[in-house]
C-alpha cells in the first residue's frame, strides 16, 4: 500500500493561490492571493482591472501590450500616463477588498514576491506574514524598505 503524503500548510495555501491565479486578467504575469487566519481562507484574490472595466486580455492596459523588453517588472507600473502603466488592482489588493472578515491576524499566500504598495497594504491590514513560492515575510519585513526581496 502507498502512503499518501499530505502537503503542509504553507504548500496546500500556495497551491490554492495557484490554482487562483489562473482568473487572472493580465497578459504579463498571473498572480493569485489567498488570506488565511486560522486554516481558514477568508479571502483570494487576482490581478485584473476594476469590475466593469476594460482589463488587459481586450487590450485596455498599455503595459500589457509590452514585453518585459521593454517595461521592466515593477517598472512605471503606478505612474498613469506612462507606457508601463498597468490598470491592474493586485492580487493581494483585490483580497483585502474582498475579506469576508477582519484580516488582522492573517497570512497572505500569493504567487509573486508583494510589490512595495502590496507589502504596506498588507500591513496595513493587520496581515502577520506574506509567503510566496520562493520566500516569506514576517510583520516587520512587511513594512522593513531596509532590505531586498
Amino acid at each position: 500500500m502507498s502512503q499518501h503524503v499530505v502537503p503542509g500548510w504553507d504548500e496546500y495555501f500556495l497551491n490554492i493561490a495557484t490554482a487562483v491565479s489562473g482568473r487572472a486578467k493580465c497578459t504579463r504575469r498571473k498572480v493569485g492571493a489567498v488570506l488565511v487566519l486560522d486554516k481558514r481562507i477568508i479571502a483570494t484574490g487576482y490581478n485584473g482591472a476594476a469590475p466593469g472595466r476594460p482589463d488587459c486580455l481586450e487590450g485596455a492596459c498599455p503595459r500589457g501590450r509590452m514585453g518585459y523588453d521593454e517595461v521592466p517588472g515593477l517598472g512605471d507600473y503606478d505612474r498613469p500616463g506612462t507606457p508601463g502603466f498597468c490598470i491592474a488592482i493586485h492580487a493581494e489588493v483585490n483580497a483585502l477588498l474582498f475579506a469576508t472578515r477582519d484580516t488582522k491576524g492573517a497570512v497572505a499566500y500569493i504567487t509573486d514576491p508583494p510589490c512595495p504598495g502590496c507589502r504596506k497594504a498588507l500591513a496595513a491590514a493587520g496581515i502577520v506574514r506574506a509567503v510566496w513560492p520562493a520566500g516569506e515575510h514576517d510583520c516587520d519585513g512587511l513594512v522593513d524598505w531596509s532590505g531586498a526581496w
